[in-house]
């Protein structure tokens, strides 16, 4: 299937997906340019969509919806021809007694039930597929995308000059890593429909972050729609 005829039947499905309650579908976007376009020098950056996380959502509405357009998202990307860069982080140790975090560090309670790279918690969920021998995955030990590992090497050796950001939570690793690579320079969006906070009954702090932090930096927030859009008049993507 061409990949504009298979970001139509994807879109048709994000619809169907705006579940009641799911508050990123009324989250504003800040582009308003029609013509919005990545450029070819981007990378897209699916953060932290680990089992530990995602599958605490999958029994509500709002986490529904969330996966969903996630998982369209992805495959979108690797539709493309040539395939952007995906890069995918997660969170777990080097062994189960998780040197990277001593005892007494405060992100020691946030990963208090991670363990090391063969601890299921830690794996991917199952919706997101990876497109073997192309994406990157990434080992992190904070909330920030690039803690402890190559990700700025990455994408300055790919000439990245622009990130699409996805991922769980909004107020962890998407709030850290928009401020990280702001502050290096790169154009920044964050798709509002594929980030959650969990529990996924707390729309306020998603959408404080959203529409009021991100867009202060300023760094650019849009709609799945509209990052569908873009994908399709990206030119061809280096990577």
């Amino acid at each position: 299937m061409h990949y504009l005829s298979l970001t139509l039947s994807v879109l048709a499905g994000i619809a169907a997906a705006q579940l009641p309650g799911y508050d990123n579908g009324s989250i504003p976007s800040t582009v308003t340019n029609s013509s919005l376009s990545f450029g070819r020098h981007y990378a897209v950056l699916n953060l932290d969509l680990i089992n530990a996380l995602v599958g605490s959502l999958n029994t509500t509405a709002a986490g529904s919806a969330f996966i969903n357009n996630t998982a369209a998202w992805i495959d979108a990307v690797h539709a493309q021809k040539p395939a952007p860069l995906s890069i995918f982080t997660r969170i777990y140790f080097t062994n189960p007694k998780k040197p990277e975090v001593g005892p007494a560090s405060p992100f020691a309670q946030v990963a208090a039930a991670l363990g090391d790279a063969t601890d299921p918690k830690t794996e991917l969920y199952p919706a997101f597929k990876v497109k073997p021998n192309y994406d990157v995955m990434l080992q992190k030990s904070r909330y920030y995308a690039g803690a402890g590992n190559g990700l700025e090497e990455i994408l300055r050796a790919q000439q990245i000059d622009t990130v699409i950001l996805s991922g769980i939570r909004t107020s962890g690793v998407i709030l850290s890593t928009v401020y990280r690579l702001f502050d290096l320079d790169y154009k920044v969006y964050v798709i509002a429909n594929n980030t959650i906070e969990t529990p996924s009954d707390a729309p306020g702090i998603n959408a404080a972050i959203l529409e009021g932090v991100i867009p202060k930096l300023p760094a650019s927030v849009i709609t799945i729609e509209q990052a569908m859009a873009a994908l399709n008049r990206s030119g061809p993507a280096v990577y």
